[in-house]
């Protein structure tokens, strides 16, 4: 059995998962916030689920990538927390222009762990 395929990547993709509630649900002003930023997780896996299954791709091998995509969004706002909920409970703000230094670490942070995810299925 190849590494990529150890089934402990079940337990390392739930807790990214639980990682992402943990960080992402407090950083949330509302109710709504909150219900929207729950549904991440569960459409991750079920993009990843979707592409091998069209690609006829190990679901257990792809679970890297989806840890990756996972944990990239909390470590992006990871010492924001305060300032992301601040400015998404200005309702004066658009959702899509709630902006800040997140977003750079966000961007990083994702290129960083969907890089290190894909590199690592790939050998």
């Amino acid at each position: 059995m190849r590494l990529q395929e150890s089934p402990l990547w079940w337990l390392f993709a739930a807790i990214s998962a639980g990682i992402w509630y943990a960080v992402m649900l407090p950083a949330m002003p509302t109710r709504t916030h909150k219900i929207f930023v729950s549904v991440g997780p569960p459409a991750t896996f079920a993009v990843i689920a979707l592409y091998c299954g069209a690609y006829d791709e190990k679901l257990v091998a792809m679970l890297p990538v989806y840890c990756g995509l996972v944990l990239s969004v909390p470590a992006g706002i990871l010492g924001h927390r305060r300032a992301l909920r601040e400015v998404l409970a200005d309702p004066a703000v658009p959702y899509g222009e709630a902006s800040g230094p997140w977003t750079l670490q966000a961007g990083v942070a994702l290129a960083a762990f969907l890089g290190l995810a894909v590199h690592y299925t790939a050998h």
